[in-house]
């Protein structure tokens, strides 16, 4: 996965916000979720094979290609269901099975942050306005139960950003990611 780095004391002096996306971090676990023919994986951050423990989302997808985003618990945006915590995500993680009372009160989605492959089209070089568009348009046809696309933060000044940044909008959110427009996706930081 593209990994971020942290923005420390006077990086962003020098750069223009509208050069950027900002883009809420979730509090579950970032997944790479993979789909090709009839093979569904789901992938942790370190390349671990998790799909054993989340059949709901495997089960669900409608697209081919390469997702990144964050697994999570409970409803997504588009079921206006309020996304659960960390601790809840918790019980279905390291899994090699899940018991369908596991499945029903513990409903796993993918929150959409990128898209790496369109079908078998490899768009990891496209800048992010270009990807972010393709994949608003896979998620919009995948079941709304188990994905969503992370919303993007409004803002035109880093001070402005700072002040969203402090007091988010929900308690599943532990900070904010900057994307630059333009940027390709690059495994690793």
């Amino acid at each position: 996965v593209m990994l971020a780095n942290p923005v420390g004391e006077g990086d962003l002096d020098t750069l223009d916000p509208a050069d950027f996306a900002a883009e809420w971090k979730w509090d579950g676990i970032r997944v790479q979720l993979s789909a090709a023919g009839s093979t569904r994986r789901l992938y942790s951050r370190s390349g671990d094979d998790i799909s054993a423990a989340f059949p709901d989302v495997l089960d669900a997808i409608n697209f081919e290609g390469v997702v990144d985003g964050e697994l999570l618990v409970g409803g997504t945006a588009r079921t206006n269901s309020p996304t659960r915590t960390f601790s809840d995500l918790q019980q279905r993680l390291n899994r090699k099975t899940v018991t369908a009372r596991m499945l029903e009160d513990y409903p796993a989605f993918v929150r959409a942050y990128d898209v790496l492959f369109d079908g078998d089209g490899d768009v990891r070089p496209e800048g992010f306005s270009a990807r972010r568009a393709r994949l608003g348009a896979i998620i919009e046809r995948a079941p709304h139960d188990r994905f969503d696309l992370s919303p993007l933060v409004p803002f035109t000044s880093w001070e402005e950003l700072e002040k969203i940044r402090r007091d988010p909008p929900d308690p599943v959110i532990e900070g904010v990611m900057l994307k630059r427009l333009d940027s390709a996706y690059q495994a690793g930081r």
